[in-house]
């Protein structure tokens, strides 16, 4: 018995994925580099705590940056102490046990970074803290010879 192969004689239609590999590899080595260097917030320089507990930062908190000059920024938006109360009773309308994070700048008056802690306790936040950076420890902690 003789099989009869037929040949066809239209063009073929075959989809090379090697560029679009390649192109998707490139993407995600290009996501890798930048994630880490997203900031999300105002930018700050954070005060040193040598005894800071640390906590891994999920994504999903809701910043309030205090700045040098006093100004507060919630998330990277310029925002008055009147608006941010609005603005976190909102978040906290839909989500009541939301967390939030202040970043106070080293160089900022405390009263200023004080203000934003009593915004959120008059807002009634249930999860507030502090960020800072970790410090070099100091001689206070080392332990003392005689």
């Amino acid at each position: 018995m003789a099989f009869v192969t037929r040949k066809k004689k239209g063009p073929q239609a075959d989809i090379n994925v090697t560029p679009l590999v390649d192109i998707v590899l490139v993407l995600l080595i290009i996501f890798m580099v930048i994630t880490p260097m997203l900031q999300r917030g105002a930018e700050v320089k954070l005060p040193p705590a040598v005894n800071a507990e640390s906590k891994e930062d999920s994504g999903e908190a809701t910043i309030i940056s205090v700045k040098e000059d006093g100004s507060m920024y919630l998330g990277k938006d310029l925002i008055t102490p009147d608006l941010l109360e609005r603005e976190l009773n909102a978040i906290l309308l839909t989500e009541p046990f939301k967390f939030i994070l202040i970043k106070g700048d080293a160089k900022a008056q405390y009263g200023a970074v004080r203000k934003a802690m009593e915004i959120c306790e008059k807002v009634g936040a249930k999860s507030v803290a502090l960020q800072t950076d970790q410090a070099e420890s100091s001689g206070l902690n080392k332990d003392k010879k005689g």
